[in-house]
């Protein structure tokens, strides 16, 4: 799926069960695993937003079509991956693949394809043409949230500063009002948050996509049954694919026809 920015901000405006496992009781009282997200990140989680956001009904839904239903829980992000890589959640969603994170779970067959931006600040004179561009300035990524590997080497070697504010909107404000650089974000999620954080004019979008990558959901290694739980949810998301929900899914969530 390819969308040009204009398009994805008119579609962000209409958008604005096992054994160590966390269980929450259903209404006959038996146990049921616990399926984690985190909040903020519209149009695809939010408690505010209708069903939970487009891939909550989508995780949920693929899940059932599977034969499992589990419920949903709004924790914050860090806490939602450090529960789900110990065992104590079943699974979270949606997140790339990096190699430290494969490092402790599975990853599901992508949930989307997008493109990632670099958000800059109209208060800063960076340009963006490649991660080079970085070097020396000030990236935020609020906490839970990973960076582009190239941007994480240059922070490790000292060649960029992150800030990491405790939300996705704290994040935005920190660009718009020039007390970092810029943020890393894919289009659906990164339009919708300027939008939601009220900064349009104070923030510049660069031409160039960073990268173009894949969300997922992960489930801890340390899960018993990981793989199978990954097959199941599988399984569930191509019969919505398949079936046609999942793109009736995303146009009632986005507002953005597929292409």
């Amino acid at each position: 799926m390819r969308l040009g920015w204009a398009t994805v901000l008119t579609g962000a405006l209409v958008a604005a069960g096992l054994s160590g496992v966390t269980s929450v009781a259903r209404a006959d009282g038996a146990a049921m695993p616990e399926l984690v997200t985190g909040p903020g990140f519209a149009p695809f989680t939010g408690e505010e937003l209708p069903q939970g956001g487009w891939m909550s009904e989508l995780v949920q839904r693929a899940f059932k079509a599977s034969g499992r239903g589990y419920e949903l829980r709004f924790v914050p992000w860090k806490r939602g991956v450090d529960g789900v890589v110990s065992g104590r959640f079943i699974a979270t969603f949606p997140f790339p693949r990096t190699p430290e994170r494969e490092r402790d779970a599975l990853f599901s067959d992508p949930l989307i394809e997008v493109r990632q931006f670099v958000y800059l600040s109209a208060h800063t004179p960076m340009t963006f043409t490649g991660p080079e561009d970085f070097r020396g300035r000030v990236v935020c990524a609020p906490l839970g949230f990973s960076l582009p590997e190239a941007l994480e080497a240059m922070i490790r070697q000292g060649d960029l500063r992150r800030d990491t504010p405790s939300d996705l909107t704290a994040c935005v404000r920190m660009v718009a009002t020039g007390r970092a650089d810029a943020f890393v974000l894919d289009e659906y999620t990164g339009s919708a948050a300027i939008i939601n954080a009220g900064v349009i004019g104070d923030i510049r979008v660069a031409e160039r996509p960073y990268a173009t990558i894949t969300l997922h959901l992960m489930v801890g290694r340390a899960t018993p049954d990981a793989a199978a739980i990954i097959a199941r949810f599988n399984d569930g998301l191509k019969n919505l694919k398949d079936s046609g929900v999942y793109d009736d899914l995303l146009v009632r969530h986005t507002a953005l026809a597929p292409r």
